[in-house]
């Protein structure tokens, strides 16, 4: 390893329930190896790092705070540096506070919405169970190490990991480094390069409008330039002149860019969901400013290239005695394939906006397998807690069930540790038992008092659910979902049959509906054990990385209750940290909020190029009815009627624009596979959604056109006759 790496350090994921005096609270914490703060290039603002003998579990318990803790629990006195705190009910030393903003990183699926608050070493976590199997690493490679060197390295750790733990390690299995700023958005990443694609159709849109319009002016200067040639002036002089000037409003555009982006950073980010990480680092600095004078400079090149070249390639005697109108006809096929481009473009973005709209409309309308109406949760937390058993735990649900029962409006309220629908939740390994008996499967794991699935609205499907009797000094039972007796008991009844399920034998006494973890996946094989008859070791393992949860169902607005509920908690016991309340509605909200932020932006940038486009085919159409001023007045002298002329423009337009649709269908086939795996029961392929959206650019476009043919239809023959 020390011959590609400066320092490797380990890091897991958990939450401390944190004591100070009478207050409690729960804190997000990241136990981490001595070397962490190493590997990534920082040192505490106060006090120290941990010692080499605290990282092997030697000396006192020790930890490091947040400085935003820091603040807010020790209003960010020195004197912190040397106190007792409490974390899960053992008595930690402050030994050093992180700099202001310091959390590398960002949202947590453990600790939704919460920041690092504390450190702790890495062992002292380490040895509880099923902690060994969730610690992940991260390490500096040295300077001068290249790829090659640290996928040898990293081949030669495979192999001698498959020798000694050949049960862990198949033949398939590789180890790997990524980078580390690859990991921290590693899930959103198809998503963020579906939006650079879509930023760069519309930036290619733009810079085809300014190209059109700068053709338009190259040819109205024709003559000016002509002359300017004739009396000396090189190509290449008149060729920078131009591309100056492009570069001009390339550059005050990137500006008013910056502007814009300044005033509208605050809403787009109010739009986005609060789990992307780093959300709280987007702002615009100088890397902000670098990129946007940059790519200005290059769109200023390529808006200015093509405009620059056709005004300074002319044949002088013919531009000096032509017309104005004839010497502008030549670019004519250029703006023109602009414009089929522009509209090709907006189709393949639109496309992808319209298959992004069909799978929200579709998730919107799946079942989740609960009725999310009325529903009211609320974390809370025990790890550190006078509860030490599960009969202790057990009497403390029921005593803050019965206060919230009491409350008016109250339906039903139940308890559930180990996760909520659609979100992260345990996961454990079950066995059938019996005749049929079968090899260690996956399963979720779920802990649940007597009324949850009422309160939660999960219908029950066949069987019983979890009863009062169920306690400690009965036969131990499981309720399953119907993934679970589809996957695992297919063509037979699971009710009776016996399971090895969280160390224990169980008889399946009930069937309830899929509540689902992920609207757009099946739902997985989920097996639910009454709470009190849950071990009390594994119960709070569990709780290390996924809260337990209030679930109240009401007959009012479920939020109206959250004061009530937080203080039916601490009436029966103010030192359980409890966290923030949301309702069921919020969470199924939360869980499209990506797609929905996905399909907003498409939306806005399709919009914007389809605007784009419309304008620059109107500047095109424009161009095409001054330039055939005369023509059209012959027309009209000869008889021809206002409706024909009009037909005749929209006609031009309209060819232009399906040429555009024809080129982006076939674009759009192409692109749109990179959504697969954004999309939802919807075809990529859908026909409708092909036919829809050609058909609204074909009528924005005719509403472009309109304009002008209508101002042709105009043209007074006389007039047009005398016109140069």
């Amino acid at each position: 390893m020390g011959q590609v790496f400066e320092c490797i350090a380990g890091w897991t994921d958990v939450g401390f329930n944190l004591a100070l005096g009478n207050a409690a609270e729960h804190v997000r914490g990241t136990p981490v190896s001595a070397d962490y703060f190493q590997v990534l290039g920082v040192h505490p603002a106060v006090g120290r790092e941990f010692l080499p003998e605290e990282d092997r579990g030697e000396g006192q318990r020790v930890v490091i705070l947040s400085y935003a803790l820091w603040e807010r629990r020790f209003s960010g006195e020195l004197s912190a540096i040397g106190q007792k705190v409490l974390l899960n009910g053992e008595a930690y030393t402050v030994i050093g506070v992180m700099a202001a903003g310091f959390d590398p990183r960002g949202y947590s699926d453990i600790n939704p919405g919460l920041p690092v608050d504390v450190w702790v070493p890495l062992v002292l976590v380490a040895k509880t169970a099923g902690s060994g199997e969730n610690i992940q690493v991260l390490a500096r490679l040295k300077p001068e190490v290249k790829q090659p060197q640290l996928d040898a390295q990293m081949n030669l750790i495979t192999g001698q990991f498959r020798r000694e733990f050949p049960a862990n390690f198949g033949p398939k299995t590789r180890m790997s480094f990524l980078p580390y700023q690859f990991m921290l958005a590693a899930d959103l990443r198809p998503f963020l390069l579906l939006l650079l694609g879509a930023i760069g159709f519309v930036l290619l849109i733009a810079c085809a409008n300014v190209a059109n319009l700068l053709l338009a002016r190259g040819g109205s200067r024709a003559r000016e330039i002509a002359a300017r040639m004739a009396l000396g002036a090189t190509r290449a002089r008149l060729s920078r002149q131009l591309l100056t000037e492009s570069m001009v409003i390339a550059l005050v555009g990137g500006a008013l860019g910056l502007v814009l982006a300044n005033a509208g950073l605050r809403s787009l980010l109010a739009m986005a969901p609060f789990d992307l990480p780093r959300l709280n680092d987007i702002h615009l600095d100088g890397w902000v400013f670098a990129f946007t004078f940059l790519i200005s400079f290059l769109a200023g090149s390529l808006s200015g290239l093509a405009p620059a070249v056709c005004a300074t390639n002319i044949d002088l005697n013919e531009m000096l005695k032509a017309a104005a109108g004839r010497a502008t006809a030549g670019r004519t096929k250029l703006r023109q394939g602009l414009i089929i481009g522009e509209f090709a473009l907006s189709l393949v973005l639109l496309t992808g906006a319209a298959l992004m709209i069909a799978t929200f409309a579709k998730l919107m309308r799946v079942d989740p397998g609960f009725d999310p109406h009325g529903v009211l949760t609320m974390p809370f937390w025990l790890n550190g807690s006078k509860y030490r058993s599960t009969p202790e735990i057990t009497t403390f649900y029921r005593a803050v069930e019965q206060r919230i029962a009491s409350l008016p409006a109250v339906e039903a309220v139940g308890i559930v540790a180990a996760g909520l629908p659609l979100e992260r939740g345990g996961h454990a390994s079950v066995r059938i038992a019996g005749p049929h008996r079968s090899e260690w499967r996956p399963c979720d794991y779920r802990e649940a008092s007597t009324n949850y699935f009422r309160a939660m609205g999960i219908a029950l499907r066949q069987g019983r659910g979890i009863l009062e009797t169920d306690t400690e000094t009965t036969s131990p039972v499981v309720v399953v979902n119907e993934a679970f007796a589809q996957k695992y008991f297919a063509g037979r009844s699971p009710l009776g049959e016996h399971i090895l399920f969280a160390d224990k034998l169980r008889e399946i006494v009930g069937i309830v509906a899929d509540a689902k973890s992920h609207l757009d996946r099946p739902a997985v094989p989920t097996a639910f054990i009454p709470a009190a008859q849950a071990s009390f070791e594994a119960s709070k393992m569990w709780e290390e990385w996924l809260p337990r949860s209030i679930v109240v169902r009401s007959s009012v607005d479920p939020l109206s209750l959250s004061h009530a509920v937080r203080q039916a908690v601490e009436s029966v016991d103010p030192l359980v940290p409890t966290g923030a309340t949301r309702s069921m509605e919020q969470i199924l909200s939360r869980s499209l909020a990506l797609r929905g932020f996905l399909m907003r932006l498409l939306g806005i940038f399709g919009g914007l190029a389809l605007l784009l486009a419309s304008v620059g085919l109107y500047g095109v159409i424009s161009f095409v009815v001054a330039s055939r001023t005369r023509e059209i007045g012959v027309r009209m002298a000869l008889g021809a009627r206002s409706a024909e002329v009009l037909r005749l423009i929209l006609a031009e337009g309209l060819r232009l624009v399906i040429a555009g649709v024809g080129i982006g269908v076939l674009t759009a086939l192409l692109l749109t596979r990179l959504l697969e795996s954004m999309v939802y029961a919807v075809s990529l392929r859908d026909p409708l959604i092909f036919v829809l959206v050609s058909c609204l650019m074909i009528a924005v476009s005719l509403l472009a056109c309109y304009i002008p043919a209508r101002r042709a239809t105009r043209v007074d023959p006389i007039i047009a006759l005398r016109y140069e």
